[in-house]
């Protein structure tokens, strides 16, 4: 199953500074665009009139409705630039660049989100600088770059601290520590994202806390450590609950089910997609109802209830056409060829196939290439730097102009001199304080990397007993089978003495031993003492097979459901026979029930019934 683990997981990792975040509920988006529309109305071309319609455009993308929301920022970008406000000319822009992202047309993306990042870079706004370093570090994720990420995610760190934003410095190390998870490096993964829950909690940011919990748990999950990655999945969904941020609770929910899909509960699997499809139509996120359409439709592949899986995947073609979230279209078709193979539609699932392939270089070869946008942002990065260190030693000079003939030289030298003392000491109060910080950080990573190790160490250890385990039970499950039919040859060879010794003419000296013998035939045919310890190894072997298939065939007989087990051993009829103490017309006459009861046509074979079960 192709679970779209990195794009659903993009928007909690770069939910903290896209500037055109879901910030309002989208049970109330439709009331509030109406009312801000009608507010619109009122405006005069100024600034309320520009935040208003950036603030509709939001609305819009909430809904999944990019064209509405696309049309209003263009109309805000051109009335910014018209009255010269360049703080909402910029947060218009970079949210045209998100829609383009959503669209998977990275050419325009970059375009945009690099036009904001020069417009808060001239208007020196921190934080927005921040926001468009983190939404081209989005761009670069979408493309695999990830040591540009975490080039981009380390200034957006470095922007945060410098204006002491807790709350974004708390983001930064959580999207720095989820790339090092990307890159499998986990250990530096968890030294951030680790970092970045002590932060949060810290600060008292429960819905940082939730992402936090969320993302250690995926940590887990790229691990193959499914218990633990279930615990912290559980642990955000609590958290997320409590501050009542429905989105995030969607996102991890679908999380959670992917677990369980890769643990092959699909049951489990379906019942969180049900979830997280339930909550995201009741918000109105229509890319996370379309993504959870796909992964439940998939769950169904596996369950061969074809029926449901069409119908799922072609409700989530719908949503993610209409969306434009191209990702997920070109897995939906994956998903649909699968499908269409499945079922022997070989032509369509063909047709599918071609489409699942033209969505799939469409999201990679859109707009330029990888290495031109690297380029093509450093060179421009440049030239943006050329021109601000320019327009900066324009004002310095102003200033200093402007100063010295206003002051005297006397007190600009006292300035100076000041000014130099307040420096010097400011430094050495940082980097007695860095020294002090560093020495913390390197004790509590000592501390977490032997913690880890432990948890390694302990994770292969039952990884191994477990298997133990299992292999012990499968020789117990044959030698138990193995001596269940040696029993019953014996007892058949028992019936063949006694019909001869019936037959002989001395048969009256010999009724003591017959007697004998048909006390033992009656008495040690498989028992069900014998059936019972049968059962134990086959759970052993099996696990939960016996309640899998109560809940799929509940009016099976006793006969029948041992037929069941033996089947699944892969026994013939006469080593069923042998086992059972009973004929091999009595085993046919028992599978030919069983056969009606699955409702199999002649040419079905029940044995593949019941591998699946």
């Amino acid at each position: 199953m192709k679970r779209l683990i990195p794009v659903v997981f993009l928007v909690n990792f770069f939910l903290p500074y896209l500037v055109f975040a879901q910030q309002y509920k989208a049970v109330s988006a439709i009331h509030g665009i109406d009312s801000l529309i009608t507010v619109l109305k009122t405006q005069n071309d100024d600034t309320s009139k520009v935040n208003i319609l950036n603030r509709i455009s939001d609305r819009y993308k909430m809904l999944g409705n990019y064209d509405s929301a696309l049309s209003y920022a263009e109309n805000a970008q051109v009335l910014a630039e018209k009255i010269g406000f360049k703080k909402g000319m910029a947060a218009a822009l970079g949210s045209i660049g998100w829609i383009y992202y959503r669209w998977s047309n990275y050419q325009k993306a970059f375009e945009y989100q690099y036009k904001a990042f020069a417009l808060y870079q001239n208007i020196e706004n921190k934080q927005g600088i921040a926001s468009s370093l983190n939404n081209i570090g989005g761009i670069y994720y979408a493309l695999g770059n990830y040591a540009k990420v975490l080039e981009c995610d380390f200034q957006v760190l470095t922007e945060a601290e410098q204006i002491k934003d807790t709350n974004s410095i708390a983001n930064a190390l959580c999207n720095i520590g989820i790339i090092y998870v990307e890159q499998a490096n986990y250990s530096k993964g968890f030294e951030y994202l680790l970092k970045s829950l002590g932060m949060a909690m810290k600060i008292g940011n429960k819905k940082g806390i939730a992402i936090d919990l969320g993302n250690i748990g995926y940590c887990y999950l790229s691990m193959g450590n499914y218990p633990k990655a279930l615990e912290y999945d559980f642990k955000a969904v609590t958290q997320a609950q409590e501050v009542g941020n429905k989105d995030i609770i969607a996102n991890f929910l679908a999380d959670i089910g992917n677990i369980y899909y890769k643990q092959g509960n699909y049951p489990k699997a379906l019942e969180y997609d049900f979830k997280a499809i339930a909550i995201a139509q009741d918000i109105g996120d229509m890319d996370e109802v379309a993504i959870s359409y796909s992964y439940t439709g998939e769950v169904y592949i596996k369950l061969k209830d074809y029926k449901r899986a069409r119908t799922f995947l072609d409700s989530a073609l719908i949503f993610s056409k209409k969306t434009g979230y191209k990702k997920n279209i070109e897995i939906t078709y994956g998903s649909l060829a699968t499908l269409d193979s499945a079922l022997h539609n070989y032509e369509t699932a063909y047709s599918d196939y071609k489409k699942y392939i033209i969505y799939r270089d469409s999201v990679l070869t859109q707009g330029t290439t990888q290495i031109e946008i690297s380029y093509e942002f450093e060179k421009r990065e440049d030239s943006i730097r050329v021109e601000y260190e320019k327009e900066n030693i324009i004002k310095t000079a102003e200033i200093k102009r402007k100063k010295i003939l206003n002051d005297s030289a006397i007190l600009l030298l006292a300035l100076t001199v000041l000014l130099a003392f307040l420096l010097i000491n400011r430094q050495q109060i940082k980097r007695k304080k860095d020294r002090i910080i560093s020495e913390k950080e390197k004790s509590m990573l000592l501390l977490e990397n032997q913690r880890i190790e432990v948890e390694r160490q302990h994770m292969e250890t039952e990884k191994q007993h477990i298997a133990d385990e299992l292999e012990n039970a499968k020789k117990a499950l044959e030698d138990h089978t193995k001596n269940m039919a040696e029993k019953n040859e014996l007892l058949e060879q028992f019936k063949t003495d006694i019909e001869k010794l019936k037959n002989l003419k001395s048969k009256e000296l010999e009724d003591a031993r017959i007697e004998q013998l048909e006390h033992l035939n009656k008495t040690t045919i498989l028992t069900e003492e014998d059936w019972d310890k049968f059962k134990e190894l086959f759970e052993q072997v099996y696990k939960g097979f016996f309640i899998r298939l109560r809940e799929k065939l509940p009016d099976l007989s006793q006969a029948e459901i041992r037929l069941v087990c033996l089947t699944k051993l892969k026994l013939d009829a006469k080593q069923m026979a042998n086992i059972l103490g009973v004929s091999r017309d009595a085993i046919g006459m028992t599978r030919l029930r069983l056969r009606k009861k699955l409702g199999l046509s002649e040419n079905k074979n029940i044995g593949d019934i019941i591998e699946c079960i």
